[in-house]
């Protein structure tokens, strides 16, 4: 496995469990579509690789069923099957773009993708999204037939430097964080920002939070975390 040399077996083993146990949140949390379809890559720290799923259900993976890649999109160890395939760069472009980047998730959540469907860009309505880093609305990828190189160009073109998700018209959503379970997180909240956005539309419409309160509200939660945690002061 010279394609692991600095990353121990064991800890591939817990790279591939951790992917596999995001998986199984998400299934959980009920926030994907009712076909269960998705896909997920994290990258092996210290390489050019990563660990991809193969097959469209989170529900049904197994740690070895993910396969190693490269960044070029060739498979080292495992199979992928075609349907995932076609969508190996989708994965592999951002990690390219963002060397920051850690993992990706890419879901057909509904309440996102209806923004998605619609091409309107999630803005931040959603107090939760704030205090997940994000202070600008989450872009549109604009469409291309699954898996394309003009897909992927779309969703390389609305990445910044600050971009954590991505909508792709009439297909789905992307996430990216530094680890797997940042990045099912972005999933959950922005399933929670979209759904709460269409609700309010019955009552007049949603709002976005004002930019001055938006760095107001990020700067709370980065001064709350640095305190960590607060404990009851020893008895006499």
């Amino acid at each position: 496995m010279t394609s692991e040399t600095t990353v121990s077996t064991q800890d591939v083993s817990k790279y591939r469990q951790s992917i596999v146990d995001a998986g199984r949140a998400l299934v959980q949390a009920r926030v994907l579509s009712p076909s269960l379809h998705g896909n997920m890559s994290a990258r092996l720290p210290g390489t050019e690789t990563i660990l991809l799923t193969s097959g469209s259900s989170l529900a049904e993976m197994h740690p070895d069923d993910l396969a190693l890649l490269d960044l070029d999109g060739r498979v080292i160890e495992g199979q992928i099957n075609p349907v995932t395939h076609e969508i190996v760069h989708m994965h592999t472009a951002v990690y390219r773009k963002r060397a920051d980047v850690g993992a990706v998730i890419h879901t057909h959540s509904p309440y996102s993708t209806s923004f998605a469907v619609a091409n309107r860009p999630l803005e931040v309505f959603s107090e939760a999204l704030a205090r997940f880093g994000i202070d600008e609305p989450i872009p549109v990828a604009a469409y291309a037939p699954r898996g394309s190189r003009e897909s992927v160009s779309n969703i390389v073109d609305v990445i910044g430097p600050k971009t954590r998700a991505v909508l792709l018209q009439n297909h789905g959503i992307l996430t990216f964080a530094e680890d797997i379970a940042t990045a099912r997180t972005l999933v959950l909240v922005m399933e929670e920002a979209a759904q709460l956005a269409i609700n309010a539309t019955i009552l007049g419409g949603a709002t976005v939070i004002p930019e001055e309160l938006l760095h107001y509200t990020q700067q709370r939660a980065r001064d709350f975390a640095a305190q960590g945690v607060v404990s009851a002061a020893p008895s006499d």
